[in-house]
């Protein structure tokens, strides 16, 4: 697992924060079950158990879907980068960068 945006080794879990990041950008691309059980985990701030106590289905079951989601938003994101965008789009809106924010859009509708 190679991110920019999310640093991390490649055999470490994101964190809930990074996971919830990726989410929010590519959530709508997972199964409605799975997604809710992660959006559960990392918006809520829920435990595994918490989770599970919720939806009625075992920790590991929980576990296993939030697992496989972060495997899916890794993979969306690594081949197509719109967190990283959004990131260095807000990188550049904040400091203010007009001419990085206008490279960094012309690059987010392939015109670059």
């Amino acid at each position: 697992m190679t991110l920019q945006f999310f640093p991390r080794g490649a055999n470490m879990a994101l964190s809930k924060l990074q996971l919830s990041q990726l989410l929010a950008v590519y959530g709508a691309m997972l199964p409605p079950a799975q997604r809710e059980t992660a959006a559960l985990y990392c918006d809520c701030d829920c435990t595994l158990s918490e989770v599970a106590e919720d939806k009625g289905i075992s920790r590991q079951a929980v576990r296993d879907a939030v697992v496989k989601a972060e495997k899916t938003l890794v993979r969306l994101e690594n081949e197509l980068h719109i967190a990283q965008l959004a990131h260095d789009l807000l990188s550049a809106v904040e400091k203010e960068d007009y001419a990085e924010v206008s490279r960094i859009a012309k690059k987010f509708v392939g015109k670059e």
